[in-house]
């Protein structure tokens, strides 16, 4: 880093006293370090320039910075620097080093039956039968071209069975093809079966079966351009319930105990955002397509949404970011199956009003806004500590140096309407505007885990704590 301040302060005042300044500079050679097992094509193909392009001299700030970005996206470095050597005139080489991240990593599974703690903790009073357990292994970065393999097994609540692979560059001569499949098999005795009262209904009949599941799902990815992917989408999924979930709500599987579909799908991602795993600047908008039932089988359902997020950062003030989302989904025919609700109302992982963290909003189509306004409280970086270097080598030259520790303080307003036309009973918050606002503060660690605890208040006045471990935005 030293060496690059230094190149800058040469390179400026070369360019103020010579009457022929360079206005671009060639990159004769990228040569890249620190890279065990991370093949160096992976990190050549996010890179926007390659060896003999040329860029505008007076863009070198940022263009070093997004080579550095769009590695760091990657996700499989703790730490990236791009410097500059062998500067000669209009021509220099450019150093990538990296700091590779854990690529297996086993983890303990510790999973609520429902969506959020607080719903277990308040609505279903800490119950420790709810409680699904187990373990799950990421290997990532296999082969060292990104792909990861993942495998789960959990018991307890529910019985839980998954396997998947990816790897985004399938092709290896134009790097632009990617493929990924996984497997799902579930069985579980307690069931969500109906929404009463804006919050989910469970039954739970002692030994037998209430739900019974297996799905598999391959996919296609092809990136052509860094920011932009397409994403075309098969899968193949058989349910089943039992006889007294089938009495509970006939209209689970509309009408019959088991449930069959083929589903085919597209997705578009243009994603502009400078960091992915915590963004502060940049933006990003997709747009969703789903089928289930090809138009031949019983389950039949379309899904068809838009999302654009748009993040701000203070410039004279880097601390201070923003963040705001417009989010639409949309589905038809009106009458569906209770079982896929979770894909297109409010209550489910990030489709969610902040405030309303006990309740679930049933629909056909939503509309969701999103506001948040941060304040970086500190960013922790043990290699960064100047008393740890020299008498601690040993952990310097660890990647547990290099996890980062940063601590976000939040401001946020959201707000949603979900539209019901079919599923009109014993519910209230549907068909109306909701919205709720708040503080909180955001912990973003180890390999770019997130952290929220949040405090708000909705359009009811029903306060509450909250914990979530997805990003909101």
């Amino acid at each position: 880093m030293k060496k690059t301040i230094l190149y800058l302060l040469l390179f400026a005042f070369y360019c103020a006293h010579s009457q022929e300044a360079v206005s671009y500079l060639k990159v004769r050679h990228i040569i890249i370090t620190g890279n065990k097992k991370t093949k160096p094509f992976v990190i050549h193909r996010e890179m926007t320039i390659h060896e003999n392009d040329s860029f505008p001299a007076n863009e070198m700030d940022a263009t070093l910075l997004q080579q550095r970005l769009n590695i760091f996206n990657i996700g499989l470095f703790n730490e990236v620097n791009v410097n500059i050597k062998n500067w000669e005139e209009d021509s220099l080489d450019l150093i990538i080093q990296v700091r590779e991240r854990w690529v297996i990593i086993p983890v303990p599974i510790i999973k609520f039956a429902d969506r959020n703690v607080v719903e277990w903790w308040k609505q279903y009073n800490h119950d420790f039968k709810r409680l699904q357990y187990g373990a799950q292994v990421n290997w990532g970065n296999i082969s060292g071209r990104n792909d990861v393999l993942q495998m789960g097994i959990s018991f307890g609540f529910a019985q839980r069975l998954d396997i998947g692979y990816s790897i985004p560059q399938f092709n290896r001569r134009k790097e632009q093809v990617g493929l990924s499949i996984f497997y799902t098999m579930l069985r579980t005795k307690r069931i969500a079966f109906n929404t009463v009262d804006d919050r989910l209904a469970f039954m739970d009949l002692g030994k037998s079966w209430q739900l019974q599941k297996i799905e598999i799902t391959p996919q296609i990815s092809y990136r052509r351009q860094i920011h932009n992917t397409h994403y075309f989408t098969t899968g193949y999924g058989l349910s089943a319930i039992s006889d007294s979930a089938f009495h509970a709500n006939p209209n689970y599987f509309l009408g019959d105990k088991r449930q069959q579909y083929f589903k085919i799908g597209y997705t578009f991602v243009a994603d502009y955002r400078n960091v992915r795993s915590y963004p502060t600047g940049g933006w990003l908008a997709s747009v969703n397509f789903m089928n289930y039932g090809l138009g031949f089988m019983k389950t039949r359902m379309t899904t068809l949404g838009f999302q654009l997020s748009k993040y701000i950062q203070w410039k004279k003030h880097p601390r201070f970011s923003a963040a705001a989302m417009i989010k639409w989904q949309f589905s038809w025919p009106l009458k569906q199956p209770y079982n896929l609700q979770y894909i297109k109302s409010f209550g489910y992982e990030e489709n969610a009003v902040r405030g309303y963290e006990l309740n679930v909003i049933d629909g056909q189509h939503f509309l969701l806004f999103k506001n948040e306004y941060r304040f970086r409280v500190f960013s922790f970086q043990l290699s960064k500590i100047q008393k740890f270097k020299g008498k601690n080598a040993g952990i310097l030259n660890s990647s547990m140096a290099y996890l980062p520790l940063n601590l976000y303080l939040t401001a946020y307003f959201d707000a949603g309407y979900a539209w019901d036309r079919y599923f009109t009973e014993n519910n209230q918050y549907k068909n109306k505007w909701q919205f709720g606002y708040g503080m909180g503060l955001n912990f973003v660690t180890f390999n770019s885990r997130l952290f929220r605890i949040e405090y708000s208040v909705n359009r009811y006045l029903k306060k509450g704590v909250y914990l979530h471990f997805e990003q909101p935005i």
